[in-house]
């Protein structure tokens, strides 16, 4: 039946869910709840001048007086790491939809069952997404909660959802990039190993491109899904949705190559 698939990836992983959303919405509630101390955001100013300009590009924030507003100070203590944490969610994922069956040698006995191959990986990629949402929604209550526990701190609770859903798109890259990694090169230590390396090399490229505009970094940032994710600009202007589009088709793509190479190659038993 059509959608048994994604309901059984829900039923057997809506505990992940809960546990990522509630510990990324307590470390988002615990910055909160720092942003309007007056006095800390005083001495916070003070320490980031003492930085030289490049490094707090590299860190993530724009200038000193930019981040010690509570908007900039969020970005850089949150949201500037948030899609690290999340991209070893999004690894674990795409290794859950074929590798780790396919490793464990029970993927064989899975298909023999009347399910189509590009139906298996695609409901539970779909029902991963999903999964990601919810984790995305509990990271935003937690911020949220932050925000009406501090009425010093004025910030728009539409700006603070649209910086926080912005994570989305990037994770869910991470789930495809590596479900095709997996299918393409069935080892799943060393899909992980690939992923990983890509994820943190996404992150420097991007982090000292930002600081050398004449860079050969700054020439690569254009593959790096970092450059996409963008979160200082979605937390002060919104949305960019040139860059959610940028990341969707990639996506996209990444899906219909996994679909591709599973469908044709031989599973290992």
């Amino acid at each position: 039946m059509i959608g048994s698939i994604f309901y059984q990836t829900l039923r057997r992983n809506w505990r992940q869910m809960l546990w990522w959303g509630l510990g990324m919405g307590a470390v988002g509630l615990a910055v909160a709840l720092i942003v309007p101390n007056a006095d800390m955001l005083k001495q916070y100013a003070n320490i980031m001048k003492t930085v030289p300009p490049a490094m707090l590009a590299m860190l993530g924030g724009e200038d000193a007086v930019s981040v010690s507003t509570p908007t900039g100070f969020l970005d850089l203590i949150f949201f500037s790491y948030a899609l690290l944490i999340l991209a070893g969610f999004a690894v674990m994922a795409g290794l859950n939809i074929t590798a780790n069956e396919e490793e464990s040698k029970i993927m064989d006995m899975l298909l023999s069952l009347p399910v189509r191959r590009w139906r298996l990986m695609l409901e539970r990629f779909l029902a991963y997404t999903l999964i990601c949402l919810g984790i995305v929604l509990l990271t935003f209550g937690g911020l949220w909660l932050g925000i009406k526990a501090s009425p010093a701190l004025a910030m728009d609770e539409g700006r603070l959802l649209e910086t926080t859903l912005n994570l989305l798109p990037s994770t869910v890259l991470v789930i495809a990039m590596t479900m095709l990694l997996a299918t393409l090169l069935r080892n799943k230590n060393i899909a992980a190993a690939i992923a990983a390396a890509i994820i943190v090399s996404s992150y420097f490229v991007d982090s000292i491109g930002r600081t050398a505009s004449d860079s050969l970094a700054n020439s690569l940032r254009v593959i790096s899904f970092y450059k996409y994710y963008d979160s200082t600009f979605v937390i002060h202007n919104g949305l960019n949705w040139g860059n959610v589009l940028t990341l969707s088709v990639v996506t996209i793509v990444f899906v219909i190559g996994s679909l591709w190479f599973f469908q044709r190659r031989d599973i290992g038993i």
